[in-house]
């Protein structure tokens, strides 16, 4: 009996282990997925950068480049509007809260409502979006036919209510209920639902401010609008009458630069004095009530950047000389001075309370400064200037990227977006190459004695000690096993060197005769394999090619036309061969008949002209050749001439016309302008990038539009194709670069 109740209790215990090991177990799993789960949505919030994606778009490489920034009423939240929306961050923390109105179009100005719930967005393409900052989510879109050429201003009025829109067409001043969705104080049309009917206007019901720059007062009852280098006007918005015309004689030459304070009580501009070499800072007291009173600030030899004041009026904040400057606004006096940017700041925003200024700039980074001491209290990266220099491998392995007034060197995973490492240079770089292989990169800088040569995978850096004064640029050749410099030697006359990529031995060093002396012999571009270095050069153009096996070369000078007239050369490539190359010329003086709406193809190896190829009306902005190279594609256009697309035959010169037959029917400035051109691996499909953002898919055999790509807001500077043809690189002056999967239709 006793041996079966212990038998019992052996079982009854296993039995209870087995359920806690079962329940233990089941509660551990679901924790750890609980904790994963967490896990990857922190990594998504953190991941903030590939938030709203385009269509079409696997990974986005930065957040753009920014416009503007405003801080909440409450100082909780810094709007920063980039060029592809709006970020919401917490502003204590600097963490990244939404992007709002992501792919709408450049985005010209926003406002808070006063409870900072609420943004206002005013776009170029003609809206103002309303947007709810606590969720990120959209709530209203107003529009009408008067804002088609873009939305100039928007605030949001006191009331929390009203919301004021100043178009850029005449600079018509509306005001909207936001309750109604019905703009108030301007005639409705027949159908009252139907704001944007056609109307006849009474000339009392709205407001021409006649100028292209407006500011709000605090209190929403006046608005300046600034005319013309020296002309305020001053308008009561509830009478939509205006109150004064203040005239600002500037001393010296007017820079542009103008800024209102936040009461409108004063305003603020930059002028120059070319005789004095000097600059300053002109603030004009608007005093509606009696004569105006001016304070000058001088600067240094250069013009300042921005003029912006803090929140009461009493303070001016400015930018010259790598320093943000600080100005009582009354005395002229410097109050502070803030410097640690690697590069030139765009703009400043004042916080509330008047004690931080954030600022941005080229260095790609957002600061916050503690405005009682002028120390540093926080840094974001990722914001600011646009990539100078987007290459990818030709295996496709590497994408290289370099920020405008950045010093390092941006390695990328073009699939993912994901940034791999940074290349670090202790001085500006001036340029940098990456082989073939996307194994190696070389950097360079004008003054350096050695040319940085890393290795990616490692990160490795080496250095080749250079023989010259001066660099003025390098490449490596289509195998990646040479790396040649050309500049100025010790002698002051031209070099061409070129090094064993392995061992950073010299190899061969030229010095050509006086065709190429001067300047720095800095070549358009380049062709480098292991037989020959090819070169043409933008002013006093000569084509140069140098017998790597012989050590002899050639020179064919291009500098004169049959007329005497003077060229230099606006666009130039080489034909992936070798054997082609293709020049678009522009004839000094200006007077004379220019040629730049002609191709000229020359042999690469004789110098001797090939053809002219003649089709384009207008000057051509980009050329591409095809892999096989026996086509070349060039794109023409500029505001509302002739934008088309050609693709010519080598062999035979003839050219077809690729292009959107809407574009014949838009007389929108840029519309249908190509920047950049990019065939195929295969060279089956073409791909454009336009000047206004868009990224057209075009079959080469046909001229059929395959596919419209949409995710920048400006030029697109770069396009390539990865090496098996499924992803697309694009890169834009909207400071992104966007990784496209081409696999999906």
């Amino acid at each position: 009996m006793m041996k079966f109740f212990y038998v019992n209790r052996l079982l009854i215990g296993v039995l209870m282990g087995i359920i806690l090991i079962v329940v233990g177990g089941a509660y551990y799993l679901e924790h750890l997925d609980n904790e994963k789960a967490l896990e990857k949505e922190r990594n998504l919030r953190l991941d903030y950068e590939q938030w709203h994606l385009p269509e079409g778009a696997q990974a986005r490489i930065g957040r753009g480049t920014i416009r503007t920034m405003q801080y909440s009423p409450d100082g909780n939240l810094l709007a920063v509007v980039s060029a592809i929306g709006v970020w919401i961050l917490d502003a204590q923390t600097a963490e990244t809260q939404h992007l709002l109105a992501a792919h709408t179009g450049a985005i010209n100005n926003i406002s808070f409502s006063p409870d900072g719930h609420t943004l206002a967005v005013g776009t170029k393409n003609g809206t103002v979006q309303l947007w709810d900052t606590s969720i990120g989510e959209h709530q209203k879109t107003f529009t009408r036919r008067e804002y088609r050429f873009g939305v100039n201003n928007v605030f949001f009025m006191p009331d929390g209510h009203t919301v004021a829109v100043v178009s850029s067409h005449s600079t018509i001043l509306d005001l909207w209920d936001i309750a109604t969705g019905k703009r108030i104080n301007t005639p409705l049309s027949a159908a009252e639902n139907d704001p944007d009917a056609n109307v006849r206007y009474i000339p009392d019901m709205y407001m021409n401010l006649d100028g292209y720059r407006a500011s709000f007062s605090s209190d929403g009852k006046t608005i300046a609008s600034y005319i013309g280098k020296d002309t305020f006007r001053f308008w009561d918005i509830a009478t939509r009458k205006e109150i004064r015309t203040l005239k600002a004689q500037a001393s010296g030459k007017f820079g542009g630069l103008v800024s209102f304070s936040s009461d409108l009580r004063t305003v603020a501009f930059a002028s120059y004095n070319k005789y004095k070499g000097q600059s300053q800072i002109q603030i004009w007291d608007v005093n509606f009530g009696g004569a105006n009173t001016q304070t000058q600030i001088k600067t240094n030899n250069s013009a300042p950047r921005f003029l912006v004041f803090n929140p009461d009026g009493n303070s001016i904040a400015s930018y010259d000389d790598g320093a943000i400057r600080i100005w009582n606004a009354y005395t002229g006096e410097q109050k502070k001075r803030f410097k640690g940017h690697k590069s030139a700041v765009t703009t400043v925003a004042f916080s509330p309370d008047n004690r931080t200024v954030v600022s941005v700039s080229y260095d790609n980074t957002l600061r916050f400064w503690d405005v009682d001491t002028g120390k540093k209290k926080k840094t974001v990266t990722g914001y600011g200037g646009s990539s100078t220099n987007v290459l990818l491998s030709a295996d496709g392995k590497t994408l290289m990227s370099m920020g405008f007034g950045n010093s390092d060197i941006y390695l990328w995973n073009p699939n993912t977006g994901k940034h791999e490492k940074s290349l670090g240079c202790k001085k500006d770089y001036s340029d940098a190459v990456i082989n073939r292989d996307g194994n190696k990169i070389a950097s360079y800088t004008h003054l350096e004695k050695s040319i940085r040569l890393w290795d990616v995978s490692t990160g490795k850096l080496s250095k080749i000690k250079r023989h010259g004064k001066g660099i003025s640029g390098m490449a490596f050749s289509s195998d990646g096993q040479t790396l040649a410099c050309w500049g100025v030697a010790g002698n002051r006359k031209n070099y061409i060197r070129y090094y064993d990529v392995d061992t950073g031995s010299t190899l061969q060093t030229l010095q050509p005769a006086n065709q190429l002396q001067g300047n720095y012999w800095y070549p358009k571009v380049i062709y480098f394999d292991e037989k020959m270095l090819v070169g043409i050069r933008r002013f006093n153009p000569n084509l140069f090619v140098w017998n790597l096996v012989t050590g002899d070369y050639n020179i064919t000078d291009m500098k004169f036309t049959k007329e005497g007239h003077v060229k230099k050369v606006i666009l130039a490539r080489f034909s992936p061969d070798g054997r082609v190359l293709a020049i678009v010329f522009e004839v000094l003086p200006l007077n004379a008949p220019k040629t730049e709406r002609n191709i000229v193809l020359r042999d690469v190896e004789t110098g001797a002209h090939i053809r002219t190829l003649t089709g384009h009306t207008d000057e051509v902005k980009c050329l591409a050749f095809s892999p096989d190279s026996q086509m070349i594609v060039s794109g023409s256009g500029s505001r509302m001439r002739e934008k088309t697309i050609l693709l010519w035959d080598i062999e035979t010169g003839i050219s077809k016309d690729i292009a959107d037959p809407s574009w014949a029917k838009n007389f929108g400035i840029n519309t249908g302008v190509a920047s950049s051109l990019a065939f195929s691996p295969d060279g089956h499909t073409l791909a454009s990038g336009m000047k206004l953002g868009d990224i057209y898919l075009w079959e080469t055999a046909t001229g059929a539009k395959k596919k419209t790509l949409r995710g920048h807001s400006e030029r697109v500077s770069h396009i390539s194709f990865s090496a098996d043809g499924q992803t697309l690189i694009s890169a834009s002056d909207d400071g992104t670069i966007l990784i496209w999967d081409l696999t999906h239709p």
